[in-house]
């Protein structure tokens, strides 16, 4: 297949949750043609709406250079949940064919294991200078703010948090009001470092979708996402409960077991009495 025709095209970039849950279940040969035939950031699209074992599976059918270049349009924690399942050679390999920058950061995330927050820290987050022009800064949301939600951090020279604009508030400032004019004190910031599952009963969560992460020296490293944290909660309260119930089936077997085992010599009481008299 060489390409895709327009219609097919038109559908994956329109729904591509809805496609990428039909191509996960084609066989190999006609995941590997579809994915030849798409251009990479569509590809990309598709494979950030899978669960990472199926992106793995689709992206298993392709060569090396083209699998580097499909992740570099992948968000960092798609990316990141793809590469922790690939051997570690081959991650080797897809990082040196990654562009410099798209490379150090996924290096940097993989740093993280995936009990802390870093591992989940979402840095593809527009954020602002307390200098700037309310003017500049909306346009610069126009072209960058997909992902970034309504409220924008706002950074020092340093990269330390200075405060936060509301959209709201910077689309009715004037344009050349600065930006530290109309921001707010920002949420309390939490640590890459810190275990994810201290997030989770983060009272700031009440009334933000999103925190902001720093590093040990109070760097800015992107937004942890209310999302996140309650998908991996959940995920691993089911892990829990399908430890529960595994070890509450070896101790149900075990007594069933020993019931038997008990069963017989109650059913048998003289066995030993007549072994004892044929000897």
């Amino acid at each position: 297949m060489s390409a895709l025709d327009p219609v097919t095209k038109g559908y994956i970039a329109l729904r591509p949750a809805d496609a990428a849950r039909t191509l996960a279940q084609l066989n190999d040969r006609d995941i590997k043609a579809i994915f030849g035939a798409i251009p990479r950031q569509m590809a990309a699209s598709l494979l950030e709406h899978m669960t990472p074992s199926s992106a793995i599976h689709c992206i298993a059918q392709l060569a090396d250079k083209t699998i580097a270049e499909i992740l570099t349009h992948m968000p960092v924690l798609s990316a990141v949940a793809a590469l922790r399942l690939m051997k570690r050679e081959q991650v080797k390999t897809l990082l040196t064919l990654m562009p410099r920058p798209k490379a150090a950061q996924l290096r940097l995330r993989l740093r993280y294991t995936e009990a802390v927050i870093g591992a989940f820290v979402d840095n593809d987050v527009v954020t602002f200078h307390p200098d700037q022009s309310a003017g500049d800064a909306l346009r610069q949301f126009k072209r960058e703010g997909q992902r970034t939600g309504h409220t924008i951090h706002v950074l020092n020279e340093l990269r330390h948090l200075a405060g936060v604009v509301q959209l709201s508030d910077l689309v009715s400032a004037r344009d050349r009001s600065t930006v530290k004019r109309i921001m707010r004190p920002g949420p309390v910031a939490i640590h890459a470092g810190a275990a994810l599952q201290t997030a989770a009963s983060h009272p700031a969560w009440l009334t933000h979708d999103s925190l902001p992460v720093i590093n040990r020296t109070g760097v800015f490293q992107g937004v942890l996402r209310r999302s996140k944290v309650m998908e991996e909660e959940q995920q691993l309260i089911n892990e829990l409960a399908e430890q529960n119930e595994l070890a509450a089936t070896r101790d149900a077997l075990a007594d069933i077991f020993w019931i038997a085992v008990g069963a017989l010599f109650i059913s048998n009481p003289h066995s030993t009495a007549r072994n004892k008299v044929e000897d």
